[in-house]
């Protein structure tokens, strides 16, 4: 049995995967690489690997609202523009975009 890594060295480990995560890596890539890279095995990889993923599914979690938000935001300015220009069509493109984003 190998030494246990760092709190540090575990954190650094799980965001390794998530940038490979982020540039395609597959499930037995990850594990090869924690094998050859830190002389893990294939169970303690795969728990790096539910980090990793929990950290992609938190960040997106988190960036969806900031998206919803902007464009909740970035609809209703073309709705006043499509009003004050009377561009009504442009108004209702961004209504029926700003209700599909909504969940209207």
């Amino acid at each position: 049995m190998g030494k246990k890594c760092t709190k540090y060295e575990k954190e650094k480990r799980v965001l390794q995967f998530v940038q490979m995560l982020s540039k395609g890596a597959v499930n037995s890539e990850l594990i090869q690489h924690a094998a050859s890279e830190w002389g893990v095995d294939e169970r303690q990889a795969r728990n790096y690997l539910h980090e990793a993923r929990q950290v992609v599914i938190d960040d997106v979690n988190h960036d969806r609202k900031i998206v919803v938000a902007e464009m909740v935001h970035m609809m209703k300015a073309v709705m006043k523009e499509g009003f004050r220009t009377g561009q009504l069509n442009s108004v209702i493109g961004a209504a029926n975009t700003l209700s599909r984003v909504a969940k209207l």
